[in-house]
């Protein structure tokens, strides 16, 4: 099943291209890893993905919806983790999944709450203010807010960033079980190893476009950081 289809995107911020005629397309059950350094726009990409911003052209289709025309039709279907909460900070994890979930008008939402909570090893920090949790906390709380409405796509911008290695864990045995129950997930790293670790199919985000790369079943890992490596050097030469 295609999730996601995003055609010739491009965005631009006064005279500068920050996205180029990006295509990206995203099927169920799979986690697509796209490679980039930092300042290649692959946080302005997941924005854009994630309906927080509009590109300044292109299509962007989310479960069969224009999710640029009809955003609030295609939230629903996506779960973000970014590099900031979108949360109230001074609200506890309890409070914030409560006022979420009703936002989405969900069924048994307090166990939804609790449930959600235990998986993300938080029950101990339920009632306090998320503005007090450490870095691997708050990515976390994020995942479980990613996840309250059990949306079809997710989305993770440089979700390994600060994290430490029990951290990086959990993170990576997350995301492949929702992969495992059929969610599509697009990931932004610049880390190769935790990038493929993870992935099933790679990207590089380049000059502000996306270059294919390869299926996890065609390439390892020293070979695919070899050809990240190669066609950075390329960029930065051009």
């Amino acid at each position: 099943m295609m999730l996601l289809q995003a055609s010739q995107i491009t965005k631009r911020f006064g005279n500068r291209i920050v996205l180029n005629g990006l295509d990206l397309n995203l099927r169920s059950g799979e986690v697509v890893t796209i490679f980039g350094p930092n300042g290649a726009g692959k946080t302005t990409l997941i924005q854009i993905l994630s309906t927080l911003i509009k590109p300044t052209s292109g299509t962007l289709q989310i479960g069969g919806i224009d999710a640029l025309a009809e955003a609030l039709r295609a939230r629903p279907s996506l779960g973000l983790v970014g590099h900031e909460p979108l949360a109230y900070l001074d609200l506890s994890p309890y409070e914030n999944l409560k006022f979420f979930g009703r936002l989405y008008g969900l069924d048994g939402l307090e166990q939804r709450i609790a449930d959600l909570l235990d998986e993300v090893q938080l029950i101990p920090y339920a009632h306090e203010p998320v503005k007090l949790f450490s870095r691997g906390m708050i990515q976390r709380f994020m995942i479980a807010k990613a996840l309250i409405h059990d949306p079809m796509l997710l989305l993770f911008d440089e979700p390994f960033s600060g994290l430490d290695l029990a951290a990086k864990q959990f993170v990576l045995k997350r995301i492949d079980r929702e992969r495992a129950r059929g969610k599509g997930i697009v990931l932004t790293t610049h880390d190769t190893e935790l990038g493929y670790h993870i992935g099933s199919r790679f990207h590089f985000l380049l000059d502000g476009q996306i270059e294919r790369g390869a299926e996890k079943e065609d390439i390892g890992l020293e070979a695919l950081a070899r050809e990240y490596e190669d066609r950075l050097n390329r960029c930065q030469q051009r």
